[in-house]
Formats: structure tokens, C-alpha cells, sequence
């Protein structure tokens, strides 16, 4: 399921701490069904460093001329795509480094999009290191379904939104929360450059769809662009410590963000020529 506070707040707690994160997954799809991925993964540069710094501590002063320490393996740039589902393959990537951020451009391709599968939980890009880390369930999962045609369609699967109602089981819980993470200005700027998007390109022109956010031919499925949401600070720490019942409250808040996108719509028909 689509857990909503998981992803804004305690997937990416440890990143607060020392930078940010940004993950941009676009899904391009053509009139056949076949397609390409284009997944963009930047950590900041203070994340970055903080990494290799911890990695050279524990490095052999005797291993100095081995090829430097980096947190993106091509090789593992590379086995991604079977994350995309059955038949994706790695096309190509390019490193990235700038002052600010570190990370990479990757390009995967499928022969069919029925066979893609897209997670919009960043949970598999921020456990670095971790061989332990459970597998993304089926439900937490975007899947798609296509009919071709001369004017194709697009049908796409989103994972269930969970909205929890506040119950005596969980109510000290809540509190708990509200007390122990109260956000400072200091916290909320932190969270100024992290970013996460999933989107969906078709190629052609889209004549007829009941998704919430149609820009051309994208269509935005999941968007948090912490820094245009943070525009709206008091809206946020309400969000934060009070996650919406319903679907009527999640539109709510939607309208109050920017920067948040969630498609509600289920399952998201588009159509294009």
C-alpha cells in the first residue's frame, strides 16, 4: 500500500539529518506498448561525502592506489533493471557531480509495458549497503495494461492509498510522534531540496484520459517536491501530524501542495494517437 507518511517522513529521516535526496522515475511508452525508463538518483553532495569519508576510515592505507570509493557501482546501475519487472534491460547510464548533488541518469528499455513495474517508495534507492532489505510487495506496486489499437490505451493500476483513522490503539502512538518530532525551521529547510516523481510520457498526443495531472502528453502519477510544499509550512506540519481519514481530506490537502501530487484516480486510463 501507499503509505503516505512513510514516504514524506520516515523513509527519508536519516537523510535529513545530513542532506537530501531526489528521485525522478519517467515511464516513456510508445504506440506498440514498447518503451524506455529514465530514472535520475541524486544524493547531495554533504551525503555523499559523509559516505566515503566512513568508507576510507576503514579502508587499508596499503589499498591507496585502488580505484576510488563510490556509492554508484555501474554494475549494480545495471542489474536495476530487473527492479522494473520482467524483460526491462539496461541501456545506458551517465554519472552526475556538481557542487551540490552526486548520482546518476539511467536509461532501461521493455518490449512491453505490461510487464513494468514502478515503485514509488524510494525505500530500495536509500538502502545503501543494506543486503538485508525486504522486497517491495506486489501491492506497493504501479502496473499497466495496454490495448493497441489506432488510438491505444493506457491503463495503469495504482497501489491503494492507506489512510489510517486514529484509533485508542494507536492515539498514544500518534501523540508520541507529535511530541518527539516537532518540525524547526531549521528541520523544515533540510527538506527544501528533496524531491520524488513518477511519471508517465506516451508518444503522441492524449485525447482522452481521467488522470489528475495531464501536462501534454505526461501524466504525473506521484509527485513530493519538498520545496515548493514547503511554501506552505503550516499546512504541512498539519499533514505531517494529522495524515487525512479519507479521500475527500487527501484532496484537500493536495489542493493545499504545490509540489504534492497523488493520483487518486483508480486505475488511470489514457489514451493516445
Amino acid at each position: 500500500m501507499l503509505k503516505l507518511k512513510k514516504i514524506l517522513i520516515f523513509s527519508i529521516l536519516p537523510f535529513l539529518l545530513v542532506g537530501c535526496l531526489q528521485v525522478e522515475t519517467n515511464v516513456n511508452v510508445k504506440k506498440d506498448g514498447s518503451g524506455t525508463i529514465n530514472e535520475k538518483v541524486l544524493f547531495s553532495k554533504t551525503f555523499v561525502n559523509m559516505i566515503k569519508e566512513f568508507a576510507q576510515s576503514f579502508s587499508d592505507s596499503a589499498s591507496a592506489d585502488k580505484e576510488e570509493f563510490s556509492i554508484f557501482k555501474a554494475d549494480e546501475i545495471k542489474t536495476d533493471a530487473k527492479d522494473f519487472g520482467e524483460n526491462v534491460k539496461y541501456v545506458s547510464h551517465t554519472l552526475i557531480s556538481n557542487d551540490d548533488w552526486e548520482g546518476y541518469d539511467a536509461v532501461y528499455s521493455f518490449d512491453d509495458i505490461t510487464k513494468v513495474k514502478i515503485a514509488p517508495d524510494p525505500d530500495s534507492k536509500v538502502g545503501i549497503g543494506d543486503e538485508g532489505m525486504e522486497a517491495t510487495p506486489d501491492e506497493d506496486y504501479y502496473f499497466f495494461k495496454f490495448i493497441k489499437g489506432n488510438v491505444p490505451e493506457l491503463i495503469i493500476d495504482r497501489p491503494e492509498i492507506k489512510l489510517t483513522e486514529e484509533t485508542e490503539e494507536n492515539k498514544d502512538t500518534v501523540q508520541s510522534e507529535q511530541n518527539d518530532e516537532e518540525m524547526s525551521e531549521e528541520f523544515l529547510n533540510m527538506m527544501k531540496g528533496m524531491s520524488i516523481s513518477v511519471a508517465v510520457f506516451v508518444d503522441g498526443k492524449i485525447v482522452n484520459s481521467n488522470a489528475s495531472y495531464v501536462d501534454g502528453s505526461k501524466v504525473t502519477l506521484f509527485e513530493m517536491n519538498f520545496g515548493e510544499m514547503m511554501k506552505n509550512k503550516e499546512a504541512f506540519k498539519e499533514f505531517k501530524n494529522k495524515e487525512p481519514k479519507n479521500i475527500d481530506e487527501m484532496k484537500q490537502y493536495l489542493e493545499k501542495f504545490p509540489g504534492m501530487k497523488i493520483e487518486i484516480e483508480k486505475p488511470v486510463s489514457i489514451k493516445f494517437k
